[in-house]
């Protein structure tokens, strides 16, 4: 919900209080945890921090695609390095704070002063006349602009992006989320298993880092067509091969070709209006995150029931469905592009 939201907020008011709305939030949340909990707190410190980080999710990717409007693929692409960075740090920092025994609360209290850092340096260096320019040339016709904003998203090529998103980042969120009780299943020790999720961050920045190099030369529908359909292939052998090692290279491998979806359906959906890039934004990306809520419990049923091994099925169903609407946003762009230079 926050990220639709703000993805609307963002066409039509200064995207730089949206943005700091979002900081603030995480600031409170995180400064509350580290303070005082108990469990009417820890609910609405859940909800403060879930808002902002969607807040800040599509408010950031709206912000860059009005700012950078002819490099969305690279700027996306360069966000997406990031968040791969900052989970493989996170998954770092947690490690050693369960391993020398510090206490949570110092945690949050330091994640809340990074907030603070961030709300200044943003506030401080956030380029508002920019955006109000922006935002006073999509005004112009106001009345008539907010109402066609909400139409853009039955654009056929908005709809098969958000498809894709939703299943393949869903299905990929799981595997990711329930990695290491796949390996555990296979014998593998949760600490053999979690280095193994940290090389798979780690191949998904270098897959990123490719793809900025490739998208330069060739369209962004073309790469993620491609890269998906590598990605299958190599994600059917990590299911299907019985060696570890194997299944750890096809994983590495599938990590990389699968990096490329959420920045690049982004850009193809941002770049369908770019007047309402927010909007469309927003729509897209709450359908990622509503692809991990519906996959997560569907991970935990079948693990429960039919066992571990099926983790790696239920994420090679997904990306294979989702391949369908790849299909079928590469076969749209192309009959578009024909149709064009006819």
């Amino acid at each position: 919900i926050a990220n639709f939201v703000a993805g609307r907020l963002s066409d039509s008011v200064d995207i730089k209080k949206i943005v700091l709305t979002g900081l603030f939030l995480l600031f409170l949340g995180f400064a509350l945890f580290g303070t005082y909990l108990n469990y009417v707190i820890f609910v609405i410190v859940t909800i403060f921090l879930r808002v902002g980080f969607g807040i800040i999710d599509t408010s950031v990717h709206s912000f860059s695609s009005k700012l950078f409007k002819k490099d969305i693929s690279q700027i996306f692409l360069k966000l997406s390095i990031a968040w791969f960075s900052g989970t493989i740090l996170g998954s770092l920092v947690i490690s050693g704070v369960l391993y020398f025994e510090f206490l949570p609360g110092y945690l949050f209290l330091i994640f809340a002063f990074s907030y603070v850092i961030f709300i200044v340096i943003f506030y401080k260096i956030c380029p508002k006349k920019r955006t109000e320019e922006d935002l006073s040339a999509h005004n112009k016709d106001a009345p008539g602009a907010r109402r066609s904003s909400l139409g853009v998203l039955k654009d056929p090529s908005i709809i098969m992006a958000s498809l894709v998103l939703f299943l393949f980042l869903g299905s990929l969120t799981g595997l990711s989320t329930w990695l290491t009780t796949y390996f555990l299943g296979l014998g593998i020790r949760v600490a053999y298993g979690s280095a193994i999720l940290s090389l798979y961050w780690l191949f998904s920045i270098i897959g990123t880092v490719i793809t900025s190099k490739i998208v330069s030369k060739y369209k962004e529908v073309d790469v993620l067509f491609y890269s998906c359909l590598a990605g299958i292939i190599f994600l059917a052998v990590f299911c299907f091969i019985p060696f570890i090692y194997m299944k750890i290279m096809a994983l590495s491998l599938q990590a990389i070709c699968f990096a490329t979806i959420f920045p690049l359906a982004n850009t193809i959906a941002a770049k369908r209006d770019p007047k309402n890039t927010g909007t469309v934004l927003g729509f897209t990306i709450a359908f990622t995150f509503a692809g991990s809520i519906v996959f997560q419990p569907l991970y935990g049923y079948i693990t429960e029931y039919f066992g571990k091994e099926y983790i790696a099925y239920i994420a090679l169903a997904g990306v294979l469905i989702g391949f369908v609407f790849v299909a079928i946003l590469f076969k749209i762009i192309k009959n578009e592009n024909s149709r064009s230079s006819a």
